[in-house]
């Protein structure tokens, strides 16, 4: 064998060695939140660890799984009472009517979430500031018939912020 050949298996050996001794690294470092809870799982969502989680049933978190991130960024999620995808929406669209302003629907899209049946609505409107906030919303069907939610709110001139709470509705998993 020539000596570059040699030189050329030998760089490879190393770096696949190397490779295969790294841990696996995760961008920014991830929570995985275990929903309701990890004993009694519905699904899961990953979340950047620096964001702040407020479990459900917490002072300022009653009905939802609430999520702070950077920016004003806000994300919340639950399990639908009763099941009742349509009931939810509508309770959806009266809560951003109710709290925002210059409430503009996008239309709803369904979709598939890592095997799970989702309907996606986007929308636009003001906070109480009159800042203008992007917003996106999922139904996703989970087992035995019951339904999950997941909401976030984040400032539109905040482009990361959106991708960010779009990943963690795109790592929804059930257990």
């Amino acid at each position: 064998m020539k000596a570059t050949a040699r030189q050329f298996v030998f760089m490879t050996t190393l770096i696949l060695l190397a490779a295969l001794a790294t841990p696996p690294v995760r961008a920014g470092g991830l929570t995985q939140v275990f929903y309701p809870s990890q004993d009694d799982t519905q699904f899961t969502v990953d979340v950047p660890s620096d964001w702040t989680l407020t479990p459900q049933g917490e002072e300022g978190a009653e009905d939802y799984f609430e999520v702070e991130g950077p920016n004003g960024l806000e994300l919340s999620f639950r399990v639908v009472p009763g099941a009742d995808i349509d009931a939810a929406v509508k309770d959806h669209i009266a809560y951003l009517k109710e709290n925002f302003t210059d409430i503009t629907l996008g239309e709803s899209k369904e979709t598939r979430i890592n095997g799970m049946d989702a309907i996606i609505l986007p929308a636009k409107g003001k906070d109480e500031e009159g800042v203008a906030r992007d917003f996106g919303a999922g139904w996703f069907q989970l087992g035995g018939g019951a339904v999950g939610e997941l909401w976030y709110n984040v400032d539109v001139s905040d482009s990361a912020g959106t991708a960010a709470a779009v990943a963690v509705l795109n790592s929804l998993k059930m257990p």
